[in-house]
């Protein structure tokens, strides 16, 4: 027995030696390995046939056990070892996957919002039941269905942007599905949606009526301006006109002046005589312009015929043959 007593007395003490030696271990850091797992393992649980991550208790409290056991590790000094001394960074890299889908489904929209979040999901509760039993839910569910739209409306409205839950806002879809696609009850929705697409569509026509009318009464605005043109340019009016000599035919003009072709004649045929010392108005007759069908004399004619009926100067000896007769005649009345 005596043989065994230092035998025994040396493994006690080598045994205090190796616990005071010994590090000491970092818990946090496998419990917190723990909760992600187990977070992880319950994903699909939570995300069908509705997504429920942010209100079930369970996920609840694992996500905020994990996130507490990280920030534990992160100031215990038994635990900085693990992540200054790891270059891939796997805890943090955990930590923020972690945060990420929390953050992602805004969940702390329903965990901030406790008595709201309980109130939206008994009245969807309540309105699943009436759809569980109901054989014509568009009619014994309205109601429910009116109290979950309008909860889920004002709820939205206090998040001010923010964002909503992903909770609410998937059962909010699930349930708004369900009553128009499996059961149809949306036809308030259909008829509101074939007078929006009347409207649309009248809407979208008004700009191409306006612009054809516009082009169309520009059209015949510039047809009536060139027929107007043509008009003032060739009147039907005979009164005003040109004839083809370019002789200007004036409607002030009542009466012209026409020198007979004999006037030449006469003109001569009374210088031969001697009759009169001066000459003898030629003779005129009148062309009347009120017919309509009327030959103008041209006005280059006229003022050829004047140049010729002016009185041209005696000669000398016609004047001295003229004396003599008259002194002639004085002498027989003596």
């Amino acid at each position: 027995m005596a043989k065994f007593i230092p035998i025994v007395i040396c493994f006690v003490i080598a045994s205090t030696r190796l616990i005071v030696h010994a590090e000491p271990e970092c818990v946090d850091i496998h419990a917190f390995l723990k909760d992600t797992s187990a977070l992880m393992r319950s994903l699909p649980d939570h995300t069908y046939p509705v997504f429920n991550l942010c209100t079930a208790d369970t996920a609840q409290k694992t996500f905020h056990s994990a996130v507490t056991f990280y920030r534990n590790m992160s100031n215990s000094p038994p635990c900085k070892k693990y992540l200054e001394n790891n270059r891939l960074t796997v805890y943090q890299s955990i930590y923020a996957e972690l945060t990420g889908l929390w953050d992602a489904a805004n969940c702390e929209a329903c965990t901030g919002a406790v008595n709201d979040t309980a109130k939206f999901m008994n009245l969807s509760n309540t309105l699943d039941a009436c759809f569980a039993r109901s054989k014509t839910p568009c009619v014994s569910c309205d109601t429910d269905y009116q109290n979950v739209q309008q909860f889920y409306a004002s709820i939205n409205k206090k998040q001010h942007g923010s964002g909503m839950c992903f909770d609410i806002e998937d059962r909010m879809n699930q349930t708004r599905r369900i009553w128009s696609g499996q059961y149809n009850c949306c036809k308030d929705k259909r008829h509101s949606m074939v007078i929006f697409a009347s409207i649309a569509s009248v809407v979208c026509v008004l700009p191409f009526l306006f612009y054809t009318l516009m082009h169309l009464a520009a059209t015949r605005r510039e047809r009536l301006r060139l027929s107007l043109l043509i008009v003032n340019d060739e009147p039907d009016q005979p009164s005003g006109s040109r004839n083809n000599n370019g002789v200007i035919r004036n409607s002030d003009m009542e009466r012209i002046v026409e020198v007979d072709d004999d006037e030449e004649n006469h003109a001569n045929d009374s210088d031969s005589d001697g009759d009169s010392f001066h000459k003898k108005p030629p003779t005129a007759k009148f062309n009347n312009l009120d017919v309509k069908e009327g030959n103008l004399l041209d006005v280059s004619e006229f003022e050829h015929s004047s140049s010729i009926l002016q009185p041209q100067p005696d000669p000398v000896g016609h004047k001295h043959d003229r004396h003599e007769k008259e002194s002639e005649d004085e002498s027989l009345l003596q």
